[in-house]
């Protein structure tokens, strides 16, 4: 016998409907076997499914709500950090009239590692979401080398690279690179089969950008974990990227920065730094695709 759950279909980071990061998000018991999210998440076959608590938690304080939140990728896998599926679950509550009322402002994530998560509305249509601030730790000698080696297999030629780090506590399957802004990172080809050989679930290829609108570009690759290997804008690359863009532009903590990820679907995301609290707001425009019921057994 088969149940139903409200869901929401959204694109993450652009108000364009070909644009952004789409994301599902479903409200539904979280006591369910596993297996239910699972197929649910192979079934929509988007980037990520946000599985949120079908009601709120209770609070004490009438400006907050609250969720448990568990995510999940196309190929069954649950994943304990996503930022364009976050921002995706806010902008889902803030449209459920019967979920919130008009003196909410602040939706607060419970996740199952990383404690808890807030999003809040902002002017401009933006959502804002806080997510832990990440560490890099340059990697040298013969691992640097080899690496080298995998990227020139994976762009199909030799690039310029000025940075080669790795995720340090909390980000250690990110792999983040460098690339010198005069290679265009936009139309590089990729090959997520030889990115493979680098050895990490989640590579982030960053440049300075050249026209002066926003302070730095980007793509990101995760081979096996995203359908067609490049995710179309990574909320929590951002994590690790803004903090090192920050250091090495001289962009003062608590300062506004502009950021584009040119995958072919493209985004914008405006970001904050605040090295004092260690964590990354991250502000974002939303579009709603679809709204509906799904079905499962």
């Amino acid at each position: 016998m088969s149940a139903t759950a409200p869901f929401s279909l959204l694109t993450a980071f652009s108000t364009r409907v070909e644009g952004g990061n789409p994301a599902a998000v479903v409200f539904i018991d979280l006591s369910l076997p596993i297996e239910t999210f699972k197929t649910i998440a192979r079934n929509f076959n988007q980037p990520i499914t946000a599985f949120l608590s079908s009601s709120p938690i209770p609070s004490n304080d009438p400006k907050t709500v609250a969720f448990h939140v568990r995510w999940f990728t196309p190929n069954r896998q649950e994943i304990d950090l996503c930022g364009h599926g976050t921002i995706a679950a806010a902008k889902a509550v803030f449209e459920r009239e019967d979920l919130v009322s008009k003196e909410t402002e602040i939706i607060e994530f419970h996740t199952l590692t990383r404690g808890i998560m807030t999003a809040r509305k902002c002017d401009g249509g933006f959502i804002e979401i806080q997510l832990p601030a990440g560490d890099l730790i340059e990697i040298l000698g013969d691992e640097n080398d080899e690496i080298r080696k995998v990227l020139a297999r994976t762009f199909g030629k030799e690039v310029s690279i000025n940075y080669i780090g790795a995720g340090r506590e909390g980000f250690e399957d990110y792999l983040m690179v460098e690339i010198d802004k005069k290679e265009n990172l936009k139309d590089l080809p990729v090959d997520g089969d030889a990115l493979r050989d680098a050895g990490f679930s989640t590579n982030i290829f960053t440049t300075a950008s050249l026209n002066g609108e926003e302070r730095f570009i980007s793509r990101m690759f995760a081979p096996g974990f995203v359908p067609g290997d490049e995710d179309h804008v990574c909320g929590s690359a951002h994590c690790l990227m803004t903090p090192y863009w920050s250091r090495k532009l001289g962009i003062a903590s608590q300062e506004e920065i502009v950021a584009r990820q040119v995958s072919p679907r493209g985004g914008d995301l405006k970001l904050v730094w605040s090295s004092d609290e260690k964590v990354v707001r991250l502000r974002g425009q939303l579009a709603v695709l679809a709204t509906g019921e799904v079905r499962f057994a």
